[in-house]
Formats: structure tokens, C-alpha cells, sequence
């Protein structure tokens, strides 16, 4: 059995940014960070732009083994943790080790759910996650001339972005939805990101779900339920993602959608922490449980809960966003975009301007607040709104103007 003063249990941003964290308050301290991969910290949100070809791959890789080693933290490399035993305080390992820690820190991210149709099993199905798939899909899009992409959301735009930069000339998005993205965008709001697809060349086909492959005739083909036929040469998927938690089970930390902590992400269990995609967090800025999956909300949690691991007790407290481009469009998420969760959602834009905004509006504690907002095609509306949901400032008096768009929104910080 290994001995060592802070565990942590996932090798990229939330626990790396964890480690460096730890490293910086305590000089003397052992960390340990296990790693199911097989190399040191890259960026999952560079690996779009160098499958566009826009970075070279290692300018995707943001550590390399002397960064570990300066700093004194172990890296084990493509390793999983099997159990944990939380009286023993010792995670057991796949490669048959065992770690007995003072701190833990769960920080495993998330993992794409897979997709499976009679027949995909003969067909080399395309996902967006890791170093290997970037380097797949750059090989497999380099030789093909028609793609399917399955699935809305950001990944399906990047799989369509990605495609067309890498010379697919034929790409189609199927989506099983009636309008694309509906889960998150209302209608006005996915033409508008739909007519940027289209002016690039990507199809999108709504209530079209893969009944199977056929693969007659020396052609691969894809079989909707409603009867079309799309040959393919290439298939991407993006359909979520998921933490496994498996091996928490029967630990008594408590999981519900993920891993539950509070504004300290802290678990339930004393020295064991959760941090990144895995992490369900009391949010204090939207006062509820929640988690948000993406790089920059895991840098950041991973800066907060290092602190606190080293003795530095930090509240987790953000206005989460993320952002992509896409051909000339672009895609922001702020805050919470959850209809049921505002009292109001105020749009802004017009689908014949191709642009469009969506202002989530809550009362919260007798103050009309602006909680999330869902941003296409409008850059200059992200800046502001991310900074009003964060500040949590009192917006009752321009809640008639938002719908304006000679409104500046940089007022509702006055």
C-alpha cells in the first residue's frame, strides 16, 4: 500500500488545476493523481481546433512530465480507481494498487455515452472526447466524402464544423428531435444557428432517428426509422456525456446526478472532495444543487477546492459559461438556461437578423435577478450578461428594455 497526503482521482483540469494548487500553498505535502489516460494534461478544448487543423497536436497538450516532476506530484498514468473504502481511507486501483490518503479528491470528469444501432458494430464510430479520437477523426474524415453526424448540441457542431474543414463535402446532421438542440434553444433561436450550418454546407435533418446500418453493395448506408437512406463514409456522435461512479458504490459518499458536494465541494464524508463534470455543487450564485461541464467551470472548481484541501477554506462561486464558434456563428451558454427554473425568459434578436439572445429572469430573495441566458450569433451580449448574473444585481427596472436591441446591456450594471 502507497501512503500519500492528497489523492486525486482524475488527471485533467478540475485535478490537475487541483494539484498545482495544493503544490502552491503546501511545499512539502505528497500528491498523487491517477489518471485513466495514458498521457499528461491536455486540453479537450483545443482538440476541436487541431482536428480543424487551426493547432498542431502538441499544442494541445498543456503539461509535460517535467511539470509533474518540478513540482513534486506523482502522475500514474492509464489507471482507474476500482473502490473506495472511506473508513480505511484507501482507493484500490485497477492496476491492483492501493492508495491510502489523508485528502481525496474525486475529480474523473465525464465520459461520452455511446451509441449503438443494429450494425454500428461495423462501422468505426466517431466520438469527440480524447487525444485518440481527434486523431481518428482527423484520419477517418481526411479519406471520406459524406458524414452523418448523430446528435445536436455543441459536439454536434463541432463534429459539422470539423467534418467540412477536414474536406467532407456531404454532411448531415440527424436529429432525433423536432428542431435542433431542442432540449436547450427555442425554435427562433435554432433557425438562427441552423441557417449558419446551412449557408456552410451541413444539412440538418430533424425527427430523423438511425433505425440501422446496410452495408450492401459495397456501400455503408444509414437507415432512418422513417425510411431515408444516407451513404456515409464517416459517423460522428455526439449524444452526452456521463461520469461512471460505479466504484463509489457502497462507500457512503452520497451521488445523485453526480457526486454531491456543498459551496466547499466537500462531500458528505470528511477529507473527500468532488470537483469538475463529476461534481453536483451547491451553487451559491443560483442557490440550488448543480453541475456544469465544462473546462473552464472545471479550472475553476479545481482552483477552489485546492485551496480548501490545503487549508484555505474557499467558496466555489462562478457564473458558468462556455462558448464555441462555428464556421462565421457562434453559441453561448450563461449561467442557468432551465425554462422551469426562471420565472421569465425575455428574447432579443430576430431569426431574419440571424442573430438571437435568450434572457433567463428569476426572483430571487425580492430581487428580480437575471440567471441565465442562451447567446447565437451575438458576441457582444456575452460579456454583459455574463458579468449581471454573477454580480446578482437587481434588474426589475430594465426588464421592459431587454427586448430592445438598442438597449445596451452593459446598463444593467448602473
Amino acid at each position: 500500500m502507497k501512503i500519500v497526503d492528497f489523492l486525486i482521482v482524475g488527471g485533467s483540469a478540475a485535478g490537475t488545476t487541483a494539484a498545482e494548487t495544493i503544490r502552491t500553498n503546501l511545499s512539502d505535502s505528497s500528491i498523487t493523481i491517477i489518471s485513466d489516460e495514458n498521457y499528461e494534461q491536455y486540453s479537450r478544448v483545443l482538440l476541436p481546433h487541431y482536428i480543424r487543423g487551426k493547432v498542431a497536436r502538441e499544442q494541445v497538450f498543456l503539461k509535460k512530465s517535467e511539470w509533474y516532476q518540478e513540482r513534486k506530484i506523482e502522475l500514474v498514468k492509464g489507471v482507474k480507481a476500482e473502490g473506495l473504502d472511506t473508513g480505511g481511507k484507501k482507493v484500490g486501483l485497477s492496476n491492483d494498487e492501493e492508495y491510502h490518503f489523508g485528502k481525496l479528491l474525486i475529480a474523473i470528469g465525464a465520459d461520452v455515452i455511446k451509441w449503438s444501432v443494429p450494425g454500428s458494430d461495423k462501422t468505426k464510430v466517431l466520438y469527440m472526447r480524447t487525444i485518440e479520437d481527434g486523431d481518428e477523426i482527423v484520419k477517418v474524415a481526411s479519406q471520406s466524402k459524406k458524414a452523418i453526424v448523430i446528435g445536436g448540441g455543441f459536439i454536434g457542431l463541432e463534429f459539422a464544423s470539423c467534418f467540412r474543414m477536414n474536406g467532407v463535402s456531404d454532411v448531415t446532421v440527424l436529429v432525433l428531435e423536432p428542431y435542433f438542440w431542442s432540449g436547450k434553444l427555442d425554435n427562433k433561436s435554432s433557425r438562427v444557428l441552423v441557417s449558419t450550418l446551412e449557408k456552410n454546407g451541413v444539412k440538418v435533418l430533424t425527427n430523423e432517428e438511425v433505425d440501422h446500418f446496410d452495408y450492401s453493395n459495397n456501400q455503408s448506408k444509414a437507415v432512418t426509422k422513417s425510411g431515408k437512406v444516407f451513404p456515409f463514409d464517416a459517423v460522428g456522435v455526439g449524444i452526452g456525456i456521463k461520469s461512471d461512479l460505479s466504484w463509489l458504490e457502497g462507500s457512503g459518499v452520497k451521488i445523485n446526478r453526480g457526486v454531491l458536494t456543498n459551496e466547499y465541494l466537500q462531500t458528505n464524508v470528511a477529507d473527500i472532495y468532488a470537483a469538475g463534470d463529476c461534481a453536483e455543487f451547491y451553487d451559491v450564485i443560483f442557490e440550488r444543487q448543480h453541475i456544469v461541464g465544462n473546462w473552464a467551470n472545471a479550472t475553476s472548481q479545481g482552483l477552489a477546492v485546492g485551496k480548501t484541501m490545503g487549508g484555505v477554506k474557499t467558496v466555489f462561486e462562478t457564473a458558468s459559461s462556455y462558448s464555441i464558434n462555428f464556421f462565421d456563428g457562434s453559441c453561448s451558454f450563461i449561467g442557468v438556461t432551465d425554462e422551469k427554473f426562471a420565472d421569465e425568459v425575455v428574447s432579443r434578436g430576430s431569426v431574419e437578423n440571424g442573430k438571437m439572445t435568450r434572457i433567463f429572469v428569476k426572483t430571487m430573495g425580492g430581487v428580480m435577478r437575471v440567471v441565465g441566458a442562451t447567446v447565437i450569433n451575438s458576441v457582444a451580449d456575452v460579456s454583459p450578461l455574463t458579468m449581471v448574473v454573477k454580480s446578482k444585481v437587481d434588474v426589475s427596472k430594465y426588464k421592459g428594455k431587454l427586448i430592445d436591441l438598442s438597449f445596451d446591456l452593459k446598463e444593467l450594471h448602473s
